[in-house]
């Protein structure tokens, strides 16, 4: 089977995990393990409209599109739900997180929610809050101490796998060298995309050439550049989260050379490359944030109401490509405009 046939059948698994057509058979559970289990009931939701709930957002950054999105997502369905939201961003400091969830035990808010910059550090807050009695969800990773209600994730293992098995279809030769760009957070999330594109390129009979990482996009870029002149036979290139995403497209653009690439994040830079028609980018692999940070708001809220929540909660991701950018669009940012709409 060629790569535009498994692109249809997972362009349609994709969207078919988004909105539910494709769920396995029903097992009857008493904790409430999936985002469309968190849903709140219309009585659910005016209970907790009225009682003048207090909830605190820690976000680890807003420098891309899945954070942004998060943010956006929880302080809409806030707004809907009557609660009073707090958004801190530590911009991928683990010192300043701590000292803003540490203000929100202070001020007893209700719940907290996270996206945690260091699962290490963040484990002995997650306890002040226990202590406390706040309920802490966190998205992305579980903490190295403390009880979470539940750790809410993406695919994140299955989506660099798949994103990587299309570009090591695409290039199509065995023994090739293949590069990979990263980010530095010390949780399992992030080693989780790392083993799936380990796992794709070794499956395929290739080979990893390099791995580095870092948070700045301009820093991503001069390693990209060097790893791409370093390297003449250099067959692709992975990057496991946005930022190095739009430095690998513009090293290679850069570089006058024709080397494919595939991506974990698929945000509005990628989503314009595909719209162009001229990009080396084969497939990324999207998370579902605007779903996230509803489902995190209704995780607290749920546990607030007596409910218990699965350990782990896993949203699908959706794999982009050339074929079907347009449709995934749609899914993953709902009611947002297109970037090629602007």
């Amino acid at each position: 089977m060629g790569f535009a046939q498994k692109s249809a059948l997972m362009r349609g698994a994709a969207v078919g995990a988004a909105i539910g057509l494709f769920a396995a058979p029903a097992v009857a559970q008493s904790c409430l393990g999936t985002a469309e289990a968190l849903n709140l009931t219309p009585e659910q939701a005016t209970d907790i409209g009225g009682r003048g709930l207090t909830f605190g957002f820690l976000t680890n950054n807003q420098s891309d599109d899945f954070s942004r999105t998060l943010v956006a997502s929880a302080e809409a369905f806030a707004g809907e739900l009557g609660v009073e939201l707090v958004v801190n961003n530590s911009d991928f400091d683990a010192n300043t997180q701590l000292s803003q969830f540490d203000a929100l035990v202070q001020r007893g808010v209700d719940g907290i929610f996270l996206t945690a910059v260091d699962a290490g550090s963040i484990g002995q807050a997650v306890r002040r809050a226990n202590q406390a009695d706040i309920p802490v969800f966190i998205v992305g990773g579980a903490p190295a101490r403390g009880e979470v209600i539940s750790v809410m994730n993406a695919a994140s293992y299955q989506g660099s796998f798949d994103a990587t098995a299309a570009l090591m279809e695409r290039i199509g030769a065995p023994n090739a060298q293949i590069a990979i760009l990263g980010i530095p957070f010390a949780l399992q999330t992030i080693r989780d995309r790392e083993k799936g594109v380990l796992d794709a390129v070794g499956a395929a009979g290739g080979q990893i050439i390099s791995l580095q990482s870092d948070f700045s996009q301009d820093r991503l870029l001069e390693l990209a550049t060097n790893v791409i002149q370093a390297n003449p036979d250099l067959g692709g290139i992975v990057a496991t989260w946005s930022l190095a995403v739009n430095a690998a497209t513009e090293a290679v653009a850069q570089s006058g050379r024709d080397i494919p690439i595939a991506g974990y994040d698929s945000e509005a830079p990628g989503y314009m490359q595909f719209h162009s028609g001229e990009t080396n980018i084969v497939a990324l692999s999207g998370q579902q944030a605007a779903l996230q940070g509803r489902a995190a708001l209704e995780g607290l809220s749920q546990a607030i109401l007596g409910a218990e929540l699965c350990e782990e909660i896993i949203t699908p991701n959706l794999l982009v490509t050339a074929e079907n950018f347009e449709e995934m669009w749609a899914v993953q940012y709902p009611a947002a405009t297109p970037p090629w709409d602007n």
